[in-house]
């Protein structure tokens, strides 16, 4: 009996080798819808095939990656010192201005960098988990996992070394800012 494959209505002859076509969505990561704070901060996330934004500027990571980071209407003078801001990968914790450790990933942009508008772009990794760094965290290289179950509470999350993470912004050197969150804009990162 002669075997037959069929694929997209083609009717192969038997003997011949067949190829497999994935057909993906047409889903541009490029095409991100920018999350904007209270102050018209905004920020937004653009990668390769593996990362893809839902339209309200958040992000599914489907695997590991650079991603790049554009902003615009950052303010990047926190007491006058032009600093400018941090983008960073990792969740936010209380302390999370002042201690690095939290972060898979980081960029200082100075304000000398910033366009006219507040406006940088920057390139970051994103990872589903990472060790943290046991210098900043007091932990033993702990390890952060991105997998956040939004069923459980942020404390069971938190036992289980799972944390909400996003790509996010805030003021320089752990230079406080007037208002405080001026310069802070969070675009969540899903697993």
């Amino acid at each position: 009996m002669a075997r037959i494959a069929r694929s997209f209505g083609i009717t192969l002859a038997a003997g011949v080798a067949a190829v497999g076509i994935a057909v993906l969505p047409a889903v541009s990561a490029s095409a991100a819808t920018a999350v904007t704070n209270d102050y018209g901060a905004s920020l937004s996330v653009s990668g390769p095939a593996s990362v893809v934004t839902d339209g309200s500027g958040a992000v599914q990571g489907v695997s590991n990656g650079t991603v790049t980071v554009t902003g615009d209407g950052f303010d990047g003078n926190a007491q006058g010192r032009g600093f400018g801001v941090y983008v960073v990968y990792g969740p936010k914790q209380a302390d999370y201005a002042t201690n690095s450790g939290w972060f898979a990933s980081a960029q200082w942009v100075s304000k000398s960098a910033f366009s006219a508008g507040g406006g940088f772009t920057t390139t970051i990794d994103i990872a589903k988990s990472y060790t943290a760094d046991p210098h900043h965290t007091g932990d033993a290289a702990a390890t952060v996992s991105c997998d956040y179950d939004a069923a459980k509470t942020a404390s069971a999350n938190a036992a289980l070394g799972q944390y909400e993470c996003f790509v996010q912004t805030f003021s320089a050197h752990g230079v406080a800012n007037d208002p405080a969150d001026l310069d802070e804009v969070q675009v969540p990162v899903t697993w």
